[in-house]
């Protein structure tokens, strides 16, 4: 009977046991539920390279230097230490420790005052979160917590919050924001006395500080350095000369390396942690050659210069080198340079001719004029200010012609280029889409480095271009964008990597290995900025130099300027490059075309040469240069169908140039072949095209005071001579043609018309205006 009393008992108890326990856990999820966790304190931002290395990091909100300290970044030693030091048992309690209770409360009674804590490293971690008066009420609730945290977040979880959020002194609160602001490196580069000492400062961080206090954190540190040798911690020998190592006594700061690039990162992403795609020991390389570079031309006036380095393979940016110096306040240093806008020069011009071999408007060996141009009232000039008259598209590209690209522009159609600009991402451009005229084919926009090193990357992804890429595993901001056709793309890097060009000065070619790429030089409006654009299948590398307050430099140019630089930077970063260039594509084919047009050689053409063509796309025009005429045996007469004589005439084959070629040819004294005045017998009607009236414009608006002249002028067809002038349909003179004649006009809207002596005629309209 007694037996069964005792079995009822222990049954009563393990109920009572059993209803107490389920009771306090049904409290707690009821506890757990009423009062939340508080969330976690913001961190710092930081900012990585590519491996891991910090660039650069900001105040938390509440204006602290807290970072996010994960484990795998905090050496060994170091969380060692803090588990023998402040909770040995953490990987073994729910979060409190009732033997660690039991142990403190005896020792303060016996003592008489208090000499041990019983606070677990997740208890800690509850007060770091949620702060709260040093009283038995207040360890209760912290109790509480450390087994809501416990519920919530894994033991590691646990030890990088405590890790994380460690107060040091100041405003700085965890282990990897001390190890840089008061140990000067990363903390997996921490000694074991560093380690030591980071884990002695928590106790009383404001007096422990080492940068204000360093003799009581070595004291401090060499008691723990005690202790631990007789916990037996770590080995006497580490010890004994971790107890020797010298602390440094100032507090550092965080060293930005590539700040401008940080602060992009920082405004355009989210996140606390930023791994970029930056490679630092790159970024130090091209920072170097940058600061070298200015330091070489800034006698000549030049004081800035920026660099962006993209790897075309993974479209990820490698170096971004904003300014020669950051700290340069007279230079404006602190300026981003990739990302302002400024007029991007000629640089433009390879899209320009992308666009017209993709229509079939132009290939490589294709004659372009290169002649003086009004362009109803922009007169644009070459950079040496001179014409050569005709020209290939090569030639012209290679050389950074003007002309050829305005006329180029000119038949795409202005507004069809600048909405591919805009469609490219060139957000300066979609700005002052409405205000852009003929001169943005010269730079007459805003574009930035940017934009720039973007676009030329799609030239080595054969046309398509896609956003950079700043972050490491995240895709970049923006679209992909075809603004070519792979074989457009790849007869622009055939052109843009000859080497017998004006941007590419004489004596790099004697000091330095010239590497294998493609690249366009830019010099904007009144020498205030030098670019060079550069390409090859690894690479895309863009250069600016200049004044970051917009100063011009007269000996300032995109070839002298820019390129050494550039040369510079590909050696530098590919100098071992493979010889293998961009895979010609399947739809580009060579064939032969006569040299004077580019056009497909007709019967009379006796020199040709090899051109690609876009199969299916380029022009299928055969050459019209060349035409047989009738003349009498001396050559001085021309016979039409409508004359020939029933004999004594001859066959003569003559090139044919248009009225505006020879006008420019005559003046300037270039001897051509000219057919022989016409049988001025015959009475057949002409059909070809007659004069080209030069001057006044078509379509401009002239002011003139009293009495002032306007000078009328017409290009003149080979077989014209005589041009006969009207004004408003009134005969106003003749000339000899292509000869010059002055006349004063009266207000408002003037009909000009110039008929040649073969009855052919052209008309304009202008508007003159009395001052």
């Amino acid at each position: 009977m007694k037996g069964l009393r005792h079995k009822v008992l222990r049954l009563f108890r393990v109920r009572n046991l059993l209803l107490v326990s389920l009771g306090s856990f049904l409290l707690f999820l009821a506890l757990n539920i009423g009062f939340p966790l508080p969330t976690e304190k913001a961190y710092s931002r930081i900012v990585l390279d590519r491996d891991g290395a910090l660039l650069n990091a900001y105040l938390s909100p509440d204006e602290k230097w807290r970072m996010r300290s994960p484990l795998e970044e905090v050496p060994e030693e170091l969380v060692k230490a803090l588990l023998a030091k402040e909770d040995r048992w953490f990987y073994y309690h729910p979060g409190v420790n009732p033997v660690a209770i039991v142990r403190a409360a005896w020792s303060n009674v016996t003592s008489g005052k208090r000499v041990s804590g019983a606070s677990t490293i997740t208890m800690q971690v509850a007060r770091m979160l949620e702060p709260k008066a040093r009283s038995w009420g207040g360890k209760l609730w912290e109790a509480f917590r450390a087994l809501q945290l416990e519920w919530h977040y894994s033991k590691r979880e646990i030890l990088e919050m405590y890790l994380s959020n460690l107060p040091f002194g100041g405003n700085i609160e965890g282990v990897k924001a001390a190890s840089f602001l008061y140990l000067n490196r990363p903390p997996d580069r921490l000694s074991l006395s560093q380690c030591i000492l980071l884990t002695v400062i928590p106790n009383r961080p404001n007096s422990l500080r080492p940068d204000l206090h360093p003799q009581a954190a070595i004291a401090a540190r060499n008691a723990w350095i005690d202790r631990f040798a007789e916990m037996e911690t770590f080995s006497k020998p580490d010890l004994a000369v971790a107890s020797g190592e010298a602390i440094p006594q100032k507090r550092f700061g965080i060293h930005a390396r590539a700040p401008q690039f940080c602060e992009l990162v920082r405004q355009r992403y989210a996140g606390e942690r930023l791994p970029t795609t930056l490679d630092l020991g790159l970024q130090m390389a091209t920072q170097r050659l940058l600061r070298n570079h200015v330091a070489r031309v800034r006698a000549q006036g030049i004081h800035n210069g920026a660099v962006l380095v993209l790897d075309n393979a993974s479209q990820e940016v490698r170096a971004y080198c904003a300014s020669a110096d950051f700290a340069d306040k007279a230079a404006q240093g602190e300026v981003n340079a990739i990302t302002a806008l400024r007029s991007p020069g000629s640089t433009l011009k390879p899209l320009l001719y992308a666009s017209a071999f993709d229509q079939g408007l132009l290939s490589p060996k294709r004659v372009v004029k290169d002649l003086p141009t009004k362009f109803a009232g922009y007169t644009p000039v070459n950079y040496n200010r001179q014409f050569q008259g005709q020209v290939t598209v090569e030639d012209a590209l290679r050389h950074s012609l003007n002309l050829p690209a305005v006329r180029c522009l000119q038949r795409l159609g202005l507004h069809d280029f600048v909405a591919q600009l805009v469609a490219s991402g060139f957000q300066g451009v979609a700005r002052q889409a409405k205000d852009l005229g003929l001169s943005v084919a010269l730079g007459g926009c805003g574009a930035t480095l940017e934009e720039l090193v973007r676009l030329y990357s799609a030239y080595a992804h054969g046309g398509l271009q896609m956003p950079l890429r700043y972050l490491k595993g995240r895709p970049g901001n923006g679209p992909r964008v075809r603004i070519c056709s792979p074989e457009a793309a790849f007869l622009l890097a055939d052109i843009l990597s000859g080497l017998e060009r004006p941007d590419l000065p004489g004596d790099l070619v004697d000091r330095t290995k010239l590497p294998k790429i493609a690249w366009k030089t830019g010099t904007s409006f009144g020498r205030r900025d030098a670019w060079a654009i550069g390409f090859n299948p690894r690479y895309t590398i863009g250069v600016w130099m200049g004044n970051m307050d917009g100063s011009s430099v007269p000996v300032m140019s995109g070839g002298r300027t820019a390129v050494p630089l550039l040369v510079d930077l590909f050696n530098a970063i590919d100098f071992d490059q493979e010889k293998a260039w961009f895979p010609q594509p399947k739809g580009l084919v060579r064939r032969k075309v006569c040299s004077a047009t580019g056009l497909l050689p007709a019967d009379f053409c006796t020199h040709t040469s090899w051109d690609y063509h876009i199969h299916n796309v380029s022009s299928q025009k055969v050459c019209d240069r060349y035409r047989e005429i009738f003349t009498d045996s001396a050559a001085t007469v021309q016979y039409c169908t409508a004359c020939l004589p029933v004999s004594g005439y001859q066959r003569q084959r003559i090139p044919l140039l248009d009225a505006e070629l020879m006008h420019w040819y005559t003046q300037q004294k270039v001897v051509i072949i000219r057919p022989p005045a016409h049988n001025p017998a015959c009475e057949g009607v002409f059909y070809t095209a007659g004069p080209r009236i030069i001057s006044p414009e078509k379509g401009d608006e002239y002011f003139v005071q009293a009495g002032q002249e306007l000078l009328l002028q017409a290009a003149v067809e080979p077989d014209a001579t005589t041009h006969y002038w009207f004004v408003n349909e009134q005969y106003l003179g003749a000339t000899a043609a292509g000869a010059r004649l002055f006349f004063a006009p009266k207000t408002g809207r003037q009909e000009i018309a110039c008929m040649d002596d073969k009855g052919r005629i052209e008309s304009i309209f202008i508007t003159v205006n009395q001052i």
